[in-house]
């Protein structure tokens, strides 16, 4: 991506973004697309994302911090209304607001999910941008006609972007506006930094995405990683990983036949975990049946939910 133009501007701008959307809307793959680095995993499965993860972008004179915010929806047990808080919390702590929507979906009109959320965004009262991500999947351009107007009636808008996070169309335009709403302010992180999420939340997420990608539907939603313990030796990093399912059935499930399954998470995820530290690694993965996880408050606050 190019660097944006800030209009010459003398003074350093910066500023936290706050990406919302319904789930599987694409907003972890935008996030990763604008920073310019992979900071959130991404997946086919709806709810990828469970806790806000920022990533950050320094330019000539700017830094934007975007938020990758779980996927909004009304919540049906505490992980999920913990979730719900944490997006209402970035929505009132950021200073731009991009608002995502499927394409393909909101030109058969706009549905009850993305409704909720405008109403989310409205009541934030923060600046906001509209981006109708999945272009590249409609027939024709003129297709997304219906789902600007619909989306238009909504909320005041400050532009409306039609964009492929999958394919970088557009992406460029939305950030160079972006980079023009940003107010004046400090770098709030050092140069260099890409995410303040902690080494070992980010590890766990790398093993957590490769699961998701690897199971059967049932089973993702009830998958949560732990790291317990990073060990760096002279010549290899151990990383020690608990997978925490809810049934014995889901343990069996993630094990696979003969251990096979939870052998190709290992080496998908140990090809990020290298290439993120720049190691060899050996990594050490257990799967614990944690019955009721999702609603156990202490156990989501241990794992920072």
């Amino acid at each position: 991506m190019r660097d944006p133009d800030v209009n010459g501007s003398n003074g350093h701008r910066s500023g936290f973004i706050a990406v919302v959307g319904r789930p599987n809307v694409g907003k972890s793959t935008l996030v990763n697309r604008l920073v310019g680095e992979k900071v959130s995993i991404t997946s086919p499965r709806p709810q990828t994302t469970r806790s806000p993860i920022r990533g950050v972008r320094n330019g000539r004179n700017y830094q934007a911090i975007f938020v990758d915010t779980p996927g909004s929806q009304k919540p049906r047990d505490t992980l999920r209304a913990r979730m719900q808080e944490q997006v209402v919390d970035s929505l009132a702590g950021s200073d731009i607001v991009l608002f995502l929507l499927d394409a393909q979906q909101a030109a058969e009109g706009i549905g009850t999910g993305d409704r909720y959320v405008a109403r989310l965004v409205a009541n934030s009262g923060t600046p906001a941008m509209v981006c109708l991500n999945k272009v590249d999947l409609l027939e024709k351009p003129i297709l997304a006609l219906p789902a600007i107007q619909g989306i238009s009636e909504l909320g005041d808008w400050r532009e409306v972007f039609q964009i492929s996070a999958s394919e970088g169309t557009n992406v460029d335009a939305l950030m160079e506006a972006v980079v023009r709403m940003l107010p004046s302010g400090p770098k709030y992180f050092p140069e260099g930094t890409v995410t303040d999420y902690p080494e070992s939340l980010i590890l766990a997420e790398y093993i957590r995405e490769k699961a998701l990608n690897e199971l059967r539907e049932e089973v993702p939603h009830a998958v949560m990683v732990e790291v317990d313990e990073v060990e760096r030796k002279e010549n290899v990093t151990v990383v020690y990983a608990i997978i925490h399912v809810e049934r014995g059935t889901q343990r069996m499930i993630v094990l696979g036949k003969g251990g096979k399954t939870i052998k190709k998470i290992g080496t998908e995820a140990r090809r990020d975990v290298e290439r993120l530290l720049g190691t060899k690694i050996y990594l050490d993965l257990k799967v614990r049946v944690s019955p009721g996880w999702r609603s156990d408050k202490k156990f989501l606050e241990r794992l920072g939910l």
